[in-house]
């Protein structure tokens, strides 16, 4: 704790981004225990620091649906100490959906079945889901749950339901969004990076039966401790706000 206290005062740099003491906005949603014809997004994040820039975008979003008569619940896999590992015990439940779920999965699908969008939330390692958010999707979206299979092959069971990603990352060509939504920096690699997750999240939706929404991926961080930190940090907000608008309040009615 003592080093992260020293980033967070500035006196040690890091790559990772830090959003200052004093423009840290926490939010606690209400939860799924509202009026009963409120659309429903589920927060699945996988970001251990609080202080990060991912958590601040988390926070803006769950906060702005709120605003707009959404109800939100929050799945923090690093709260709820969540084990992202495959067991032997568990592998043939998650792979057919043979014996019952153990308690932890059933609670996390319990969730997800109230759900109307699953919105995973996590930082850009490696172009893929940090490992903590990967062995939920491998674990909770199991076989007999999230799929089966029958003679004309797979088939999803989560239908009618939507799928969205928050992606904080470092240079993928400049861009704020999905597809179509390069800013003019080097807006063909950013359309090949988004196009590229955008395979993955179709399949991904399919799978589960359900319809991808789009991303939100940042690629335009305020830089640690910059004088102009506040007046990037409020754009980006309202980017992202934008972005929300467009890939769910307006089309999931």
């Amino acid at each position: 704790m003592e080093l992260a206290q020293k980033i967070l005062n500035g006196e040690i740099r890091t790559s990772g981004t830090v959003v200052p003491q004093e423009l840290q906005q926490p939010y606690t949603p209400h939860g799924f225990n509202g009026k009963p014809n409120q659309k429903k997004a589920l927060f699945i994040v996988g970001e251990p620091r609080k202080y990060s820039l991912t958590y601040d975008l988390v926070y803006t979003a769950m906060r702005y649906l709120e605003e707009n008569d959404w109800a939100v619940e929050l799945r923090d896999l690093y709260d709820l100490n969540y084990d992202p590992v495959l067991h032997q015990e568990e592998f043939y439940y998650v792979k057919d959906g043979l014996g019952e779920a153990p308690a932890y999965l059933a609670q996390e699908q319990s969730f997800v079945k109230k759900a109307d969008v699953i919105l995973f939330a996590y930082p850009n390692w490696h172009d893929a889901p940090v490992s903590i958010v990967k062995g939920y999707i491998e674990k909770v979206f199991a076989a007999g749950f999230a799929y089966e299979a029958g003679k004309n092959g797979l088939t999803g069971l989560l239908s009618g339901k939507y799928l969205y990603t928050i992606m904080n990352c470092g240079y993928l060509g400049g861009g704020q969004g999905y597809v179509g939504d390069g800013i003019g920096q080097n807006d063909q690699i950013w359309d090949k990076y988004m196009n590229a997750f955008k395979v993955f999240d179709d399949d991904t939706a399919q799978f589960w039966g359900m319809t991808n929404a789009g991303r939100f991926v940042n690629d335009q961080s305020p830089r640690n401790f910059s004088s102009d930190y506040q007046d990037q940090l409020v754009k980006l907000h309202a980017v992202l706000q934008e972005h929300l608008q467009r890939d769910l309040l307006s089309v999931i009615k």
